[in-house]
Parts: structure tokens; sequence; C-alpha cells
């Protein structure tokens, strides 16, 4: 999986004809941290062992996790994954679904994952991550055993942030927000 840090990429400074190199003073070009590399440090100073290679790990292992869920239909093992208020939307959207007569069947899951912002708020530390790859995904419509939308054999892209939320600190990260 993918990380990114927020920080420029080291550019080589333009080559000089050797006899202004030693003359010309040379400038000191600041640094400019951006609003990612901020939000991280703002996560380190109650958290300094948070490292976002590492949480991209769990942002590949939460999505399995929500797809391998939503599909069978045990979204209570996704309870201590998921704030409240996603939970709620999992489990409404999922009922809408099931009360139409469809399943949705998900898999040959392929992903990464890019950590696109980090901030703090109201003592709660947040990251969205980008999330990009294919997935197999369709929906059968249960009484007619016809797939209504997707394909079982053709990947479809996927393309979305998720913001993960926790009380600021050494607390879980729980999934609150998906923008497809």
């Amino acid at each position: 999986m993918l990380v990114y840090l927020g920080r420029p990429a080291a550019t080589p400074a333009p080559a000089r004809a050797p006899e202004l190199q030693e003359h010309e003073p040379v400038e000191d070009v600041p640094v400019v941290e951006s609003s990612l590399d901020r939000g991280l440090r703002d996560i380190r100073r109650n958290d300094r062992g948070f490292d976002p290679s590492r949480f991209v790990g769990y942002i590949g292992m939460v999505f399995r996790m929500a797809q391998r869920a939503w599909m069978s239909g045990d979204l209570e093992s996704l309870r201590d994954r998921l704030t409240p208020e996603m939970y709620d939307a999992m489990h409404a959207e999922r009922t809408r679904l099931v009360g139409a007569g469809r399943v949705n069947v998900v898999g040959d899951i392929d992903i990464t994952a890019m950590v696109t912002e980090a901030w703090q708020e109201r003592e709660r530390d947040y990251l969205t991550a980008h999330i990009r790859g294919s997935i197999i995904d369709y929906t059968v419509d249960e009484a007619a055993g016809t797939i209504v939308a997707g394909s079982k054999t053709i990947p479809r892209d996927v393309e979305e942030f998720w913001t993960f939320a926790r009380p600021a600190g050494l607390n879980f990260w729980m999934l609150s927000a998906i923008q497809t």
C-alpha cells in the first residue's frame, strides 16, 4: 500500500557555472509544512508511535472486513470498527437492500490506500485515506436469481475516501465516513 507523508520531494538545484558557485550566496529555501504534515504532527503529539505507513494496512483490513460484513449481513462484527453514526447508516442501507429482496456479492478486492488528510478537532484525531483499486461487485435479485447491477466477471473501479476518527491520543480508530 502507498503512503504519502506530504513532504515535497527534494529537487536538485540547477547547475551553475563553476566560477559563479564560489562567489554567489546560496539562499536557504524555507520548507513549507503541508496541512497533512501539521495534522500528523498534531496526532503524534499524543501518540508518538503513530505511523501512517502502518495505518494504511489497518485501512485495507477494515475495507476488506466491511465488504465481508456487508455481503454476509453481519454488520455486528464491525461495531467496534465503526462510529455509532456510521454503523447506523450502514445498517439502514443494508436493511433497505434486504427489504428490496437484493443481495450484494463482493470479491477479488485489489486496493491501495494513501493517507491524504490528518487533523485534530475538538480533542479528536481524524485521518482521511484515498482508497483506489478494483473489486468484483454485483447485486442479485433473490427471487429471480438474476444480476440486477454489476458483473460477476468484470471488476469495477473503486475510488473512495474513508475518514477515520478517534478521541485524541492512544485510542482505537473507527470509520466515521465514506465518500464515493
